[in-house]
């Protein structure tokens, strides 16, 4: 997406996002926020019942039943090794999201670029879709979204697709997917096998989605996925106000201040 003498540029970044969809050339995007390079680095993370373990401290959260997970190193290590190789991956067609400056995550960006081999085409902003794109993102990429005639959207199991994603075709999730995680992967990676060429997939299934878009890159380069986070909650019946950026969907007051936050802006 950029030249690697250049600093990467979340503008530029999001208009090629829009031309490639624009133009029906199929790609995959994933995004790896802190919660997967914390499974990378094989630290244990959980976040349940209104708590988060997260780099060895414990944080109360008001997060929903659905955005529930906990990668235990003594257990869960076929999930890491997947993620590691979907970080691993390079292809001009696959897109992967690092933290970086504004996230107050430059270990993060090194080491997801040392997993990368350095910096490449391929390397993007885990936030390509949200702070200051968000807006951008809702109203030039989101849309395009209805020129698809086969979606496909892979979302917790109480997600009810609508408005531009009413026909699209639900692939389930459960809460907590890591006490299930092969049976998850293999389920949902089986359905998608034979989906029409140039379809669009959506994903909002938490660090699932990296390996489910990783696995298919692998089989299908003739359909384009997304990793769309909690981006698109409100187009899922999903709780949508769990996000700092989902403020602008709120009040003029409330998104004034979320734009003036620190790590509003996305900067490399």
């Amino acid at each position: 997406m950029s030249n690697s003498n250049l600093v990467p540029s979340p503008v530029k970044h999001i208009e090629k996002v829009i031309n490639l969809l624009k133009n029906n050339e199929a790609f995959s995007f994933v995004r790896f926020s802190d919660g997967e390079t914390e499974i990378l680095r094989n630290r244990y993370l959980e976040i349940s019942n209104g708590i988060t373990i997260f780099r060895g401290k414990q944080f109360v959260n008001s997060y929903p039943q659905f955005d529930s997970k906990k990668f235990d190193p003594r257990i869960h290590q076929h999930i890491r090794k997947d993620l590691l190789e979907s970080a691993m991956l390079k292809d001009m067609a696959f897109y992967k999201g690092i933290p970086s400056l504004h996230n107050n995550a430059l270990k993060d960006r090194e080491y997801m670029l040392r997993l990368n081999g350095g910096f490449d085409y391929n390397i993007t902003f885990s936030d390509l879709f949200l702070n200051s794109n968000y807006k951008r993102y809702r109203d030039e990429v989101v849309p395009l979204f209805s020129s698809f005639k086969n979606i496909y959207v892979i979302a917790n199991y109480r997600a009810k697709p609508c408005g531009i994603l009413n026909n699209a075709q639900h692939i389930t999730v459960p809460d907590n997917f890591f006490a299930t995680y092969q049976e998850s992967l293999t389920d949902i990676v089986k359905s998608l096998e034979c989906v029409e060429k140039g379809s669009l997939i959506l994903s909002s299934a938490s660090s699932l989605t990296k390996v489910v878009g990783y696995k298919l890159f692998l089989q299908r380069k003739d359909v384009t996925f997304l990793d769309v986070g909690t981006s698109i909650n409100d187009l899922l019946s999903l709780k949508h106000n769990i996000r700092d950026y989902h403020a602008e969907h709120d009040s003029f007051i409330k998104k004034i201040f979320f734009r003036r936050k620190k790590g509003y802006k996305i900067q490399w």
